[in-house]
């Protein structure tokens, strides 16, 4: 209704600057015109842009925050913040697909959940026997505005030693099975940080460290191993754990936890634009990187934080974000 007004005093100004002849009067009528011209293309651009989602879960003791970012196309994001400070800055993630479009943009949020977990466990074997699991978790869950309407739900945990997140395919109408062509899980780095990793490989992980800057790391170069054979990822790409120092000193470990029936994952390292993506590892042969039925869930992708190199040890994430013992009883070991 507020449109229609504006176009008929629109409509009636211009009438007007016709019938006046005084030189001035036309001149204000005219920039009426503009005024009136300027405010319908702005409620028309307010009513045709999404406006971009935010949700965030924060560690038990506030220090680690992760930002869900839903960005006015349908895209999936996400931050990293370490006491206020952006750890890791606006990062992508999605999907493509064999025989179906790629999961990346189009999708809206259908539900949230919020969890919050504090329990202790008992590990079977290692050095510390009762470990503490304390995580807040968030579960976004997506779904595509378009046909096929797929859903693709994706859990995030903030512990105050680090975060994980993880997808979760769940069971689709007219679809059992999900064959996965790439992983696209995006790292945007803040800075140019110190570096120590190793060149990405599919067999071994017997390589030497080597550090560098993060805009420095050749791997191809450092594929030297005599048992390295035709198995090397060929992009420019390291292995996990690949542990970084920011200029403040913050420490970062990025790797994955729970990785059943899926792909490993290397990072694939773009040093111009200070960006990690995941490399899934996959063999020429089949042609594809997973393939799974549904309903299932990835790997956790994992970033241990910590303000002390020797915190990286002493964390555990990687634990916390495995599943629990299903042998059952291990005393024999």
């Amino acid at each position: 209704m507020r449109l229609i007004k504006l176009i008929h005093l629109i409509n009636s100004n211009y009438a007007c600057s016709h019938i006046v002849s005084n030189n001035k009067i036309i001149v204000m009528s005219n920039l009426r015109n503009n005024f009136f011209a300027a405010i319908i293309l702005i409620s028309i651009a307010g009513c045709n842009t999404k406006k971009e989602s935010v949700n965030i879960v924060e560690s038990p003791s506030s220090n680690i925050a992760i930002e869900f970012i839903l960005s006015n196309d349908g895209s999936p994001n996400y931050i990293v913040k370490h006491k206020s400070s952006v750890v890791i800055d606006t990062s992508k993630m999605g999907f493509d697909f064999k025989e179906q479009p790629s999961l990346q943009s189009g999708l809206k949020i259908i539900g949230i959940e919020t969890n919050k977990v504090n329990e202790d466990w008992e590990m079977q074997w290692g050095e510390q026997r009762i470990v503490n699991n304390n995580y807040n978790e968030m579960i976004v869950k997506l779904e595509e505005e378009q046909a096929p309407n797929r859903n693709l739900y994706i859990y995030f945990r903030a512990y105050n030693d680090g975060i994980g997140f993880r997808y979760e395919f769940p069971e689709q109408k007219g679809v059992d099975t999900l064959i996965i062509m790439d992983e696209n899980t995006q790292f945007n780095l803040t800075g140019d940080h110190m570096c120590w990793w190793i060149p990405g490989d599919w067999d071994i992980y017997e390589h030497l460290y080597t550090t560098s800057k993060f805009s420095e790391i050749d791997a191809i170069s450092k594929r030297n191993h005599p048992n390295l054979a035709q198995t090397y990822i060929p992009e420019n790409a390291v292995n996990t754990p690949v542990t970084m120092r920011t200029e403040d000193g913050l420490h970062l470990s990025f790797h994955e936890a729970n990785l059943t029936d899926y792909a490993g994952m290397t990072l694939k390292v773009d040093a111009e634009n200070l960006t990690m993506t995941s490399e899934l590892v996959g063999s020429t042969r089949f042609g594809y990187k997973v393939k799974r039925s549904l309903p299932f869930q990835t790997p956790w992708r994992s970033i241990q934080i910590a303000e002390k190199a020797g915190d990286l040890i002493a964390s555990n994430l990687i634990v916390n974000l495995n599943e629990p013992n299903k042998i059952g009883d291990v005393s024999w070991f």
